[in-house]
């Protein structure tokens, strides 16, 4: 009995400091190329994983992505502005854009008016008729009331 736990010792040690044979595999250790994790695997195969990140590319530098280089170019805000009112006037059908200065038609012009009619006493009918003429959409009472609130 004690010849048989001697030599299973034995059988352990070499395995492990690989002093046996010259052709046991000795184990190294492995860094992750992803989180710079560095372990001693625990058998002398390619760990799948790293144990410390968990990717199974802990072998493999990460890609960096580049990102596309913007393009500068040169245009003035008026040209963009014509070139954008043209390019509506064709994509919505009208004969023409407008030659002159632009209309404000945004949604705070439309609100400044409410106000404005509300504090000079308009009736609800008044507000509607003037935002359906100024800025082509057609509320109702309550629809205004909203807005002017």
């Amino acid at each position: 009995m004690r010849d048989f736990n001697r030599l299973r010792a034995d059988a352990a040690i070499k395995g492990v400091l690989a002093s046996g044979k010259p052709d046991s595999p000795v184990l190294q250790q492995q860094t992750c190329l992803r989180c710079a994790n560095i372990w001693w695997p625990r058998r002398p195969q390619k760990p799948l994983r790293c144990p410390g990140c968990k990717s199974p590319y802990w072998d493999r530098p990460r890609k960096l992505k580049i990102a596309p280089s913007p393009v500068v170019a040169s245009i003035s805000r008026a040209a963009l502005q014509d070139s954008l009112r043209t390019e509506l006037a064709k994509a919505l059908g009208t004969s023409q854009p407008e030659s002159g200065g632009l209309t404000d038609r945004s949604l705070v012009k439309a609100l400044d008016v409410l106000k404005e009619m509300k504090a000079a006493g308009r009736t609800w009918q008044e507000m509607a008729e003037r935002v359906e003429r100024e800025f082509g959409t057609r509320l109702d009472k309550d629809q205004l009331k909203a807005l002017v609130r």
